[in-house]
Protein backbone atom coordinates (compact mmCIF):
# COMPACT_ATOMS: atom_id res chain seq x y z
CA UNK A 1 0.00 0.00 0.00
CA UNK A 2 1.36 2.94 -0.83
CA UNK A 3 -0.46 6.57 -0.03
CA UNK A 4 1.08 10.29 -1.90
CA UNK A 5 -0.22 13.73 -0.72
CA UNK A 6 -0.49 16.77 -3.06
CA UNK A 7 -1.44 20.58 -2.36
CA UNK A 8 -1.10 19.13 1.33
CA UNK A 9 0.32 19.92 4.99
CA UNK A 10 3.30 18.01 5.97
CA UNK A 11 2.55 15.13 8.21
CA UNK A 12 3.88 15.67 11.50
CA UNK A 13 5.93 13.02 13.20
CA UNK A 14 3.86 10.49 15.13
CA UNK A 15 4.80 10.62 19.33
CA UNK A 16 3.81 7.67 20.61
CA UNK A 17 2.77 9.87 23.73
CA UNK A 18 -0.16 10.36 22.76
CA UNK A 19 -1.65 7.57 22.53
CA UNK A 20 -3.97 6.17 25.07
CA UNK A 21 -1.75 3.88 27.70
CA UNK A 22 -4.14 0.69 26.83
CA UNK A 23 -3.89 -0.44 23.38
CA UNK A 24 -7.65 -0.73 22.03
CA UNK A 25 -8.85 -4.32 21.72
CA UNK A 26 -9.38 -4.53 17.92
CA UNK A 27 -5.38 -3.82 17.94
CA UNK A 28 -4.25 -6.80 19.83
CA UNK A 29 -7.60 -9.48 19.51
CA UNK A 30 -7.42 -13.23 17.87
CA UNK A 31 -10.39 -15.09 17.13
CA UNK A 32 -11.05 -18.76 17.47
CA UNK A 33 -10.24 -20.14 14.06
CA UNK A 34 -11.01 -23.28 15.33
CA UNK A 35 -14.40 -22.63 16.89
CA UNK A 36 -15.28 -20.70 13.87
CA UNK A 37 -14.26 -23.77 11.92
CA UNK A 38 -16.43 -25.84 13.48
CA UNK A 39 -19.57 -23.97 13.37
CA UNK A 40 -18.96 -23.11 9.25
CA UNK A 41 -18.62 -27.24 8.81
CA UNK A 42 -21.73 -27.84 10.69
CA UNK A 43 -23.64 -25.16 8.49
CA UNK A 44 -21.80 -26.29 5.45
CA UNK A 45 -24.92 -27.80 3.39
CA UNK A 46 -26.61 -24.50 3.19
CA UNK A 47 -26.08 -22.52 -0.37
CA UNK A 48 -27.58 -19.32 0.55
CA UNK A 49 -26.47 -17.04 3.77
CA UNK A 50 -29.24 -14.37 4.78
CA UNK A 51 -27.36 -11.68 7.06
CA UNK A 52 -29.61 -9.88 9.04
CA UNK A 53 -28.33 -6.94 11.17
CA UNK A 54 -27.24 -3.01 10.83
CA UNK A 55 -23.69 -0.91 10.94
CA UNK A 56 -20.12 -1.74 11.38
CA UNK A 57 -21.10 -5.67 12.65
CA UNK A 58 -22.40 -6.27 9.37
CA UNK A 59 -20.63 -3.73 6.84
CA UNK A 60 -17.06 -5.58 7.47
CA UNK A 61 -18.40 -8.86 6.41
CA UNK A 62 -20.45 -7.05 3.60
CA UNK A 63 -17.35 -5.52 2.14
CA UNK A 64 -15.55 -8.43 2.59
CA UNK A 65 -17.83 -10.94 1.04
CA UNK A 66 -18.18 -8.29 -2.13
CA UNK A 67 -14.74 -7.71 -2.59
CA UNK A 68 -13.41 -11.05 -2.33
CA UNK A 69 -16.18 -13.66 -3.58
CA UNK A 70 -14.94 -13.95 -7.00
CA UNK A 71 -11.91 -15.35 -5.16
CA UNK A 72 -13.77 -18.45 -3.89
CA UNK A 73 -13.61 -21.90 -5.53
CA UNK A 74 -17.00 -23.11 -7.16
CA UNK A 75 -17.49 -25.83 -4.73
CA UNK A 76 -17.09 -23.52 -1.62
CA UNK A 77 -18.84 -20.64 -3.35
CA UNK A 78 -22.10 -19.04 -1.19
CA UNK A 79 -24.89 -16.56 -2.14
CA UNK A 80 -24.87 -13.84 1.08
CA UNK A 81 -27.70 -11.48 0.97
CA UNK A 82 -27.94 -8.80 3.28
CA UNK A 83 -30.55 -7.35 5.70
CA UNK A 84 -30.39 -4.08 7.04
CA UNK A 85 -33.85 -2.83 6.80
CA UNK A 86 -37.46 -3.24 7.42
CA UNK A 87 -38.91 -2.29 4.21
CA UNK A 88 -41.87 -4.93 3.75
CA UNK A 89 -41.30 -4.65 -0.02
CA UNK A 90 -37.65 -5.94 -0.11
CA UNK A 91 -38.55 -8.59 2.51
CA UNK A 92 -41.24 -9.94 0.30
CA UNK A 93 -38.89 -9.97 -2.14
CA UNK A 94 -35.86 -12.18 0.42
CA UNK A 95 -38.94 -14.49 1.28
CA UNK A 96 -39.99 -15.33 -2.37
CA UNK A 97 -36.45 -15.74 -3.34
CA UNK A 98 -35.23 -17.75 -0.50
CA UNK A 99 -36.51 -21.11 1.04
CA UNK A 100 -35.75 -22.72 4.95
CA UNK A 101 -33.99 -26.04 3.04
CA UNK A 102 -30.66 -23.96 1.92
CA UNK A 103 -30.83 -20.95 3.44
CA UNK A 104 -28.73 -19.89 6.72
CA UNK A 105 -30.15 -16.66 8.30
CA UNK A 106 -27.45 -15.48 10.40
CA UNK A 107 -28.54 -12.45 12.79
CA UNK A 108 -25.83 -9.88 13.96
CA UNK A 109 -26.19 -7.63 16.44
CA UNK A 110 -23.39 -6.67 19.60
CA UNK A 111 -25.95 -5.31 21.84
CA UNK A 112 -29.23 -7.87 20.82
CA UNK A 113 -31.51 -4.68 21.06
CA UNK A 114 -31.16 -3.36 17.20
CA UNK A 115 -35.12 -2.68 17.12
CA UNK A 116 -35.61 -3.09 13.29
CA UNK A 117 -32.90 -6.04 13.36
CA UNK A 118 -35.40 -7.95 15.55
CA UNK A 119 -38.21 -6.59 13.55
CA UNK A 120 -36.98 -7.99 10.24
CA UNK A 121 -35.68 -11.52 11.83
CA UNK A 122 -38.99 -11.78 13.12
CA UNK A 123 -40.23 -12.96 9.70
CA UNK A 124 -37.78 -15.38 9.71
CA UNK A 125 -38.56 -18.04 12.50
CA UNK A 126 -38.85 -21.03 10.29
CA UNK A 127 -35.11 -20.87 8.13
CA UNK A 128 -32.29 -22.10 10.75
CA UNK A 129 -30.79 -19.29 12.79
CA UNK A 130 -27.44 -18.35 13.86
CA UNK A 131 -26.92 -15.79 16.08
CA UNK A 132 -24.20 -13.50 16.73
CA UNK A 133 -24.41 -11.41 19.82
CA UNK A 134 -22.90 -10.31 23.38
CA UNK A 135 -23.80 -12.56 26.39
CA UNK A 136 -27.21 -11.75 28.49
CA UNK A 137 -28.57 -9.08 25.50
CA UNK A 138 -32.37 -9.32 24.55
CA UNK A 139 -30.84 -11.62 21.05
CA UNK A 140 -29.40 -13.83 23.32
CA UNK A 141 -32.07 -14.48 25.58
CA UNK A 142 -34.29 -14.91 22.42
CA UNK A 143 -31.51 -17.65 21.07
CA UNK A 144 -31.80 -19.50 24.07
CA UNK A 145 -35.73 -19.86 24.22
CA UNK A 146 -36.02 -20.29 20.79
CA UNK A 147 -32.80 -23.12 20.88
CA UNK A 148 -31.09 -21.40 18.24
CA UNK A 149 -26.83 -21.87 17.86
CA UNK A 150 -25.33 -18.55 19.26
CA UNK A 151 -22.01 -17.19 18.70
CA UNK A 152 -20.26 -14.84 20.97
CA UNK A 153 -19.92 -11.04 19.64
CA UNK A 154 -17.14 -9.80 20.80
CA UNK A 155 -16.83 -6.77 23.22
CA UNK A 156 -15.08 -4.60 20.18
CA UNK A 157 -17.71 -2.26 18.72
CA UNK A 158 -19.26 -3.38 15.47
CA UNK A 159 -17.48 -1.18 13.51
CA UNK A 160 -13.94 -2.54 14.72
CA UNK A 161 -14.78 -5.92 13.98
CA UNK A 162 -13.97 -6.77 10.88
CA UNK A 163 -10.89 -8.93 12.26
CA UNK A 164 -13.14 -10.68 15.15
CA UNK A 165 -15.73 -13.84 14.60
CA UNK A 166 -18.82 -11.09 13.75
CA UNK A 167 -17.24 -10.71 10.10
CA UNK A 168 -14.67 -13.57 9.73
CA UNK A 169 -17.53 -15.92 10.49
CA UNK A 170 -19.63 -15.41 8.11
CA UNK A 171 -16.86 -15.02 5.43
CA UNK A 172 -15.87 -18.40 6.83
CA UNK A 173 -19.43 -19.69 5.92
CA UNK A 174 -18.69 -18.24 2.54
CA UNK A 175 -15.39 -20.05 1.69
CA UNK A 176 -13.11 -16.76 2.23
CA UNK A 177 -9.77 -17.00 3.46
CA UNK A 178 -10.29 -15.88 6.77
CA UNK A 179 -6.57 -16.91 7.91
CA UNK A 180 -4.86 -14.65 4.99
CA UNK A 181 -7.21 -11.63 5.59
CA UNK A 182 -6.39 -11.29 8.83
CA UNK A 183 -2.86 -11.75 8.42
CA UNK A 184 -3.47 -8.66 6.30
CA UNK A 185 -4.81 -6.60 8.90
CA UNK A 186 -2.67 -7.17 11.50
CA UNK A 187 0.32 -6.43 9.44
CA UNK A 188 -0.85 -3.07 9.34
CA UNK A 189 -2.15 -3.11 13.15
CA UNK A 190 1.39 -3.56 14.00
CA UNK A 191 2.71 -0.19 13.21
CA UNK A 192 0.28 1.14 15.56
CA UNK A 193 2.49 2.95 17.45
CA UNK A 194 5.37 4.28 14.48
CA UNK A 195 4.97 6.69 11.67
CA UNK A 196 2.73 4.65 9.73
CA UNK A 197 0.74 5.71 6.75
CA UNK A 198 -2.71 4.97 8.68
CA UNK A 199 -1.32 7.78 11.16
CA UNK A 200 0.48 10.02 8.60
CA UNK A 201 -3.21 10.41 6.60
CA UNK A 202 -5.21 11.00 9.45
CA UNK A 203 -2.59 13.49 10.13
CA UNK A 204 -2.54 15.74 6.78
CA UNK A 205 -6.40 15.41 7.01
CA UNK A 206 -6.56 16.79 10.45
CA UNK A 207 -4.66 19.91 9.25
CA UNK A 208 -6.94 20.48 6.24
CA UNK A 209 -9.91 20.48 8.66
CA UNK A 210 -8.52 23.07 10.73
CA UNK A 211 -7.98 25.07 7.41
CA UNK A 212 -11.68 24.50 6.23
CA UNK A 213 -11.09 21.38 4.49
CA UNK A 214 -14.29 19.13 5.45
CA UNK A 215 -15.53 17.43 3.08
CA UNK A 216 -13.58 14.40 1.89
CA UNK A 217 -14.70 13.15 -1.81
CA UNK A 218 -13.39 9.70 -2.60
CA UNK A 219 -13.11 8.14 -6.10
CA UNK A 220 -12.24 4.58 -5.99
CA UNK A 221 -11.26 2.75 -9.32
CA UNK A 222 -11.66 -0.81 -8.72
CA UNK A 223 -15.08 -2.40 -8.83
CA UNK A 224 -14.77 -4.50 -5.76
CA UNK A 225 -12.96 -2.33 -3.89
CA UNK A 226 -15.61 0.12 -3.74
CA UNK A 227 -17.84 -2.39 -1.44
CA UNK A 228 -15.69 -1.33 1.17
CA UNK A 229 -16.68 1.84 1.25
CA UNK A 230 -19.50 1.85 3.44
CA UNK A 231 -17.31 0.57 6.59
CA UNK A 232 -14.80 3.29 5.44
CA UNK A 233 -17.25 6.00 5.77
CA UNK A 234 -18.66 4.49 9.18
CA UNK A 235 -15.38 4.52 10.73
CA UNK A 236 -14.73 8.48 10.00
CA UNK A 237 -18.39 9.41 10.52
CA UNK A 238 -18.74 7.56 14.21
CA UNK A 239 -15.64 7.49 14.79
CA UNK A 240 -14.69 11.40 15.08
CA UNK A 241 -17.87 13.40 13.51
CA UNK A 242 -18.51 14.31 16.98
CA UNK A 243 -18.64 17.83 19.18
CA UNK A 244 -18.87 19.36 15.62
CA UNK A 245 -15.32 18.65 14.73
CA UNK A 246 -14.55 15.88 11.61
CA UNK A 247 -15.12 16.04 7.53
CA UNK A 248 -18.38 14.61 5.41
CA UNK A 249 -17.00 11.41 3.94
CA UNK A 250 -18.42 10.43 0.56
CA UNK A 251 -16.81 7.46 -1.92
CA UNK A 252 -18.15 6.12 -5.47
CA UNK A 253 -17.04 4.31 -8.04
CA UNK A 254 -14.70 5.67 -10.69
CA UNK A 255 -14.66 6.29 -13.18
CA UNK A 256 -18.37 6.37 -13.06
CA UNK A 257 -18.02 9.59 -10.33
CA UNK A 258 -15.37 11.19 -13.09
CA UNK A 259 -19.47 11.78 -14.41
CA UNK A 260 -21.14 13.38 -11.36
CA UNK A 261 -18.84 13.82 -8.30
CA UNK A 262 -15.74 15.09 -9.50
CA UNK A 263 -17.62 18.30 -11.12
CA UNK A 264 -18.33 18.86 -7.37
CA UNK A 265 -14.47 18.31 -6.33
CA UNK A 266 -12.94 20.32 -8.91
CA UNK A 267 -16.03 23.07 -9.82
CA UNK A 268 -17.50 23.73 -6.58
CA UNK A 269 -16.45 24.76 -2.98
CA UNK A 270 -12.99 24.60 -2.43
CA UNK A 271 -13.29 23.03 0.99
CA UNK A 272 -13.02 19.46 -0.09
CA UNK A 273 -9.81 16.74 -0.34
CA UNK A 274 -9.97 13.98 -3.02
CA UNK A 275 -9.28 10.99 -2.45
CA UNK A 276 -8.00 8.91 -4.99
CA UNK A 277 -7.97 4.69 -4.76
CA UNK A 278 -6.26 2.15 -7.31
CA UNK A 279 -4.83 -0.78 -7.99
CA UNK A 280 -1.53 -1.04 -9.01
CA UNK A 281 -2.12 -4.78 -10.57
CA UNK A 282 -5.37 -6.39 -11.50
CA UNK A 283 -4.02 -9.29 -12.52
CA UNK A 284 -6.56 -9.78 -15.48
CA UNK A 285 -5.25 -9.98 -19.17
CA UNK A 286 -8.48 -8.40 -20.71
CA UNK A 287 -7.57 -5.96 -23.29
CA UNK A 288 -9.62 -3.46 -25.52
CA UNK A 289 -10.86 -5.40 -28.79
CA UNK A 290 -11.98 -2.91 -31.85
CA UNK A 291 -12.55 -5.62 -34.78
CA UNK A 292 -10.84 -4.70 -38.22
CA UNK A 293 -13.70 -3.08 -39.71
CA UNK A 294 -13.72 -0.18 -37.58
CA UNK A 295 -10.46 0.44 -36.97
CA UNK A 296 -10.91 3.51 -38.98
CA UNK A 297 -13.18 5.18 -37.07
CA UNK A 298 -11.78 8.13 -35.70
CA UNK A 299 -12.21 8.68 -31.85
CA UNK A 300 -11.17 11.65 -30.13
CA UNK A 301 -8.70 12.63 -33.69
CA UNK A 302 -7.29 9.16 -33.69
CA UNK A 303 -8.34 5.94 -35.72
CA UNK A 304 -9.36 3.25 -33.09
CA UNK A 305 -6.49 0.99 -34.58
CA UNK A 306 -3.73 3.28 -32.26
CA UNK A 307 -6.33 2.33 -29.29
CA UNK A 308 -6.46 -1.51 -29.52
CA UNK A 309 -5.02 -4.11 -27.08
CA UNK A 310 -4.86 -1.83 -24.69
CA UNK A 311 -4.92 -3.65 -21.02
CA UNK A 312 -8.03 -2.62 -19.40
CA UNK A 313 -6.01 -2.22 -16.25
CA UNK A 314 -3.70 -0.10 -17.06
CA UNK A 315 -7.01 2.22 -18.51
CA UNK A 316 -7.97 2.12 -14.82
CA UNK A 317 -4.75 3.33 -13.63
CA UNK A 318 -4.96 6.37 -16.39
CA UNK A 319 -8.39 6.90 -15.58
CA UNK A 320 -6.76 7.61 -11.57
CA UNK A 321 -3.44 9.47 -12.34
CA UNK A 322 -5.29 11.49 -15.15
CA UNK A 323 -7.81 12.40 -12.33
CA UNK A 324 -4.83 13.15 -10.22
CA UNK A 325 -2.66 15.18 -12.39
CA UNK A 326 -5.47 17.42 -12.89
CA UNK A 327 -6.19 17.76 -10.11
CA UNK A 328 -2.81 18.89 -8.90
CA UNK A 329 -2.36 21.53 -11.78
CA UNK A 330 -5.75 23.08 -10.38
CA UNK A 331 -4.15 23.11 -6.91
CA UNK A 332 -6.60 21.08 -5.25
CA UNK A 333 -5.83 18.76 -2.44
CA UNK A 334 -5.35 15.21 -2.74
CA UNK A 335 -4.30 11.88 -1.45
CA UNK A 336 -3.75 9.46 -4.47
CA UNK A 337 -3.60 5.68 -2.65
CA UNK A 338 -2.67 2.57 -4.06
CA UNK A 339 -3.00 -1.17 -3.06
CA UNK A 340 -1.18 -3.89 -4.91
CA UNK A 341 -4.30 -5.69 -5.74
CA UNK A 342 -8.00 -6.61 -4.50
CA UNK A 343 -6.88 -9.62 -2.66
CA UNK A 344 -7.58 -11.21 0.49
CA UNK A 345 -4.40 -9.90 1.90
CA UNK A 346 -4.63 -6.36 0.64
CA UNK A 347 -7.93 -5.92 1.38
CA UNK A 348 -7.10 -7.11 4.62
CA UNK A 349 -4.69 -4.23 4.97
CA UNK A 350 -6.98 -1.61 3.53
CA UNK A 351 -9.31 -2.17 6.41
CA UNK A 352 -6.81 -2.43 9.05
CA UNK A 353 -5.61 0.96 7.63
CA UNK A 354 -9.24 2.60 8.07
CA UNK A 355 -9.30 1.66 11.43
CA UNK A 356 -6.20 3.36 12.65
CA UNK A 357 -6.46 6.33 10.89
CA UNK A 358 -10.29 6.80 12.27
CA UNK A 359 -8.74 6.04 15.70
CA UNK A 360 -5.93 8.58 14.93
CA UNK A 361 -7.99 11.14 13.90
CA UNK A 362 -10.25 10.90 17.38
CA UNK A 363 -6.84 10.87 19.54
CA UNK A 364 -6.25 14.26 17.41
CA UNK A 365 -9.45 15.64 17.77
CA UNK A 366 -9.79 14.43 21.85
CA UNK A 367 -12.56 12.29 20.92
CA UNK A 368 -13.62 8.70 22.04
CA UNK A 369 -13.01 6.88 18.49
CA UNK A 370 -15.95 4.13 20.08
CA UNK A 371 -18.44 5.72 21.33
CA UNK A 372 -21.68 7.23 18.80
CA UNK A 373 -24.12 9.01 20.84
CA UNK A 374 -26.14 10.97 18.63
CA UNK A 375 -26.97 7.66 17.09
CA UNK A 376 -28.24 5.88 20.18
CA UNK A 377 -30.21 8.73 20.86
CA UNK A 378 -32.10 8.58 17.76
CA UNK A 379 -32.88 5.01 18.11
CA UNK A 380 -34.30 5.32 21.54
CA UNK A 381 -36.58 7.82 19.90
CA UNK A 382 -37.67 5.34 17.28
CA UNK A 383 -38.57 2.59 19.33
CA UNK A 384 -40.25 5.24 21.87
CA UNK A 385 -42.56 6.30 18.79
CA UNK A 386 -43.56 2.22 18.49
CA UNK A 387 -44.55 2.49 21.92
CA UNK A 388 -46.89 5.23 21.15
CA UNK A 389 -47.95 3.23 18.29
CA UNK A 390 -48.96 0.77 20.63
CA UNK A 391 -50.95 2.70 22.86
CA UNK A 392 -48.08 2.08 25.17
CA UNK A 393 -46.63 6.05 25.90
Amino acid sequence: MNIEFYNCPEPLHLDPKILPKDKAEFLTYRPDFTAMQVVANKYAEYKNILVVGHGGSVSSFYGLYNALRRHVNEREAKNAFFLSTVDPDYIMDLEAELNPADTLVVAISKSGEDTTQLEALTQFWDFPILVVTEKDTPLYHIAQKKKLDIVLHSAIGGRFTAFTETALLPALLCGLDVQTIFRGGREVHALYETNNLAWKAANVVWQLEQNGVVDVLGFVYSHFLQYLSPLVVQLCHESFGKSGLGQTYSFSEGPEAQHHTLQRFLGGRKNVLGWFVGLTAGGNSAKTNYSPEIHSVVFHNQPLFNLNNLPLEQSMQFERTGMVEDAKLKNMPICSMALTACSSLDVGKYIGFWQMFAVYSSILRGLNPFDQPEVESGKLISFNKRLAYKGLL
